[in-house]
């Protein structure tokens, strides 16, 4: 077995898809940080170019947001290299044997917006030129960052969705709420992303869409209803449990035990017999 095949073996897969998620994480917040100081620099300008030259805090501003261009120029490069053994889209393709086309078209999109060119020439693995007279300043317009940003963030849920399931769209939009509340290092919060709590409402639906799916999500309890030993399915992962005919979702999950389940009576109904076959 050759040396990158055995690094692809090798690599966890949780491993390389979380911390995959945490670089997109990052570059997600260097944008919200970007944009914040181009509000700053636009509400600190007064219009006057001679005027704003002389204006300390705002020449700091404009430095800030060039070195967080920066950044996300860097970023984005190396996401869409061919690397194995490095946070690349390309590693995820390949670890996964998914998603090869779309790694390859985000690849061509940083590449097509002179995004690596500008990563080559001004910010990290610089290539010099011969002469003092080849070199020139190559400007990445915001809304071309933006874009791939999103493109980036796109191709990243939709890896999540493979990987995570159903539950992947739910946890991206809980962890979008907290987009302004950065951790540090902000990896951080997006390496938790399973572990974020959902609602109660939220857990239903996820265990309606892996039902549809296919997946086997009820497993069979022992507990007292109304004080009276009865069988219930449950799902355990998301705490969600059948009486009757319909679902609950629990304050807390995953679910470990169900000592016990106090509810009104059922109309013409058995509590020991309110649960003995899972929805389908």
């Amino acid at each position: 077995m050759s040396r990158q095949k055995l690094r692809i073996a090798n690599t966890e897969t949780d491993n390389l898809i979380s911390n995959l998620r945490g670089e997109v994480g990052e570059i997600i917040t260097t944008w919200v940080v970007l944009r914040h100081f181009m509000g700053e620099a636009a509400r600190s300008s007064s219009g006057d170019p001679a005027k704003d030259i002389k204006n300390e805090g705002l020449s700091f501003v404009n430095l800030l947001i060039e070195k967080f261009r920066d950044e996300l120029v860097g970023r984005l490069s190396e996401l869409a290299d061919d690397k194995i053994g490095r946070l690349t889209f390309h590693f995820a393709a390949v670890k996964l044997g998914r998603f090869s086309d779309e790694a390859q078209a985000f690849g061509q999109l940083v590449v097509r917006n002179g995004i690596r060119r500008k990563r080559n020439r001004d910010v990290s693995h610089k290539e010099l030129p011969e002469r003092w007279s080849d070199h020139r300043y190559l400007h990445i317009p915001y809304h071309t960052i933006l874009r791939t940003v999103a493109a980036a963030l796109r191709l990243m849920k939709k890896i999540d969705r493979s990987v995570i399931g159903p539950a992947s769209p739910y946890l991206w939009r809980e962890v979008r709420k907290r987009r302004y509340n950065v951790m540090v290092p902000p990896r951080v919060g997006y390496l938790l992303l399973p572990e974020m709590f959902l609602s109660g409402s939220d857990r239903l639906r996820i265990v309606m869409d892996e039902v549809k799916e296919g997946t086997v999500v009820w497993s069979e309890m022992t507990t007292t209803v109304n004080e009276t030993p009865a069988r219930v399915f449950a799902c355990k992962r998301w705490g969600v449990i059948v009486l009757g005919d319909r679902l609950f979702a629990l304050e807390r999950y995953p679910l470990q035990e169900l000592q016990n389940i106090t509810t009104a009576p059922p109309r013409g109904g058995n509590e020991s017999e309110a649960a003995t076959n899972p929805p389908q």
